[in-house]
């Protein structure tokens, strides 16, 4: 068994990873490791549907999804890479029920500097493409700028340019232990090897609470299963394509190609070794009923597959952004719960921020604390506790 010794160890080479370790190269760490189980991008990651916007009920993932957008719009100019943005608009429709709430979260945007209104079902028809029904719609959130991007291409762009910076990433090594001697982060164990350093970011996602439990602290992590379907619409009748949140019906559109529209829809508990990583036909079917619904070129559009993924969802399904509590230098991003990738820049940023300076300068992550959980103190929105928190 070999031994290697680092000033930084980052495990998990999803979005959060490879921002964590872009990060920590900004900030000057000239030997940082990034352990993957698979392959970048390979979990969680590669199967969101990437969406970019910035409606939150609470400052911190406000902030976090506005510098999350902004970084990943001007990916090019940051990492020099493409990140595949997109800019589509972004509008996000709510029932008479959460009308209030959806003033009060554009009004905290509107307090942070993002670019958002409250506008009514009639305005929204006049800035969507002609023939969109908003029926049972009471009030829609704008966001002109927002849309959605490329999440493979975000996370290899972090990762080139953290190699270019003295970073390095090891895949195919799965993390099996973190070493702990006197309350103190030591290194990790592989199969092959113990690694050494003294500060280690946890970002395992759907794995993470395997190794938290060898260090007896676990998170209240569960998994849902969230379903992808593909349709082809007749570019005839609907050539162009907002990105669309559906509150009231549970799922959101955007589109991908030309004439290609991601519905994202349902979310199921979830088995992270058996779920089905591809679609049911009958979510399939629903997605094109509720689609015509809301424009009727859907009820003539295709069905071309799609794929499922994984949220490692939280209580409150906002994540932990933190410091392990009784571990000296183990920090964690864990229990994105379907709202990561529009965050990973920042989430990144003030991970690597914890590792380098023991606190995040960036965000104040303190709402997003590890105990917050056993404290009853979770995170409120003003959609419940879902996709849409």
């Amino acid at each position: 068994m070999t031994n290697q010794t680092h000033d930084v160890i980052v495990v998990g080479g999803g979005v959060m990873g490879c921002a964590t370790l872009y990060y920590l190269t900004q900030l000057g760490v000239t030997d940082a490791l990034l352990i993957e189980r698979e392959g970048l991008a390979s979990g969680t990651t590669g199967r969101s549907a990437a969406i970019l916007r910035s409606h939150y009920s609470n400052e911190v993932t406000t902030l976090m999804s506005m510098y999350g957008r902004d970084v990943i719009a001007n990916f090019e100019d940051v990492v020099g890479e493409p990140g595949g943005f997109v800019k589509t608009g972004y509008f996000f429709l709510v029932s008479e029920e959460r009308a209030e709430g959806l003033r009060k979260n554009v009004a905290l945007g509107q307090r942070l500097g993002l670019h958002t209104e409250a506008i009514s079902p009639d305005t929204a028809r006049e800035l969507m493409p002609d023939g969109f029904d908003l029926d049972g719609v009471a009030t829609v959130a704008h966001e002109p700028e927002s849309g959605y991007a490329d999440s493979s291409a975000v996370t290899t762009g972090f990762a080139n340019a953290a190699r270019r910076a003295g970073g390095t990433i090891s895949i195919g090594h799965p993390v099996s232990e973190l070493l702990v001697e006197g309350g103190k982060i030591v290194g990790v164990a592989t199969a092959d090897e113990r690694i050494y350093a003294d500060r280690v970011v946890l970002c395992g996602g759907p794995w993470t609470n395997d190794l938290l439990m060898t260090v007896g602290a676990p998170l209240p992590l569960e998994f849902v299963r969230h379903q992808v379907i593909v349709l082809r619409r007749p570019l005839d009748r609907l050539p162009t394509l907002p990105t669309v949140a559906d509150e009231p019906g549970g799922y959101s559109f955007r589109p991908d190609s030309s004439d290609t529209t991601l519905v994202t829809i349902k979310e199921d508990p979830a088995d992270r070794e058996t779920y089905n990583r591809n679609v049911d036909s009958s979510v399939a079917a629903t997605a094109l009923e509720v689609m015509a619904k809301r424009h009727a070129a859907f009820a003539d559009a295709g069905w071309d597959g799609g794929w499922s993924g994984l949220f490692t969802i939280t209580p409150d399904w906002h994540p932990v952004i933190d410091e392990v509590p009784g571990v000296d230098g183990l920090f964690v991003g864990a229990g994105f719960s379907g709202h990561g990738f529009k965050m990973s820049p920042a989430i990144g940023r003030a991970l690597a921020e914890m590792a380098v300076d023991g606190a995040s300068h960036s965000i104040d992550a303190s709402p997003l604390r590890f105990t917050r959980f056993a404290e009853d103190d979770l995170i409120q929105s003003s959609y419940g506790a879902s996709v849409f928190a």
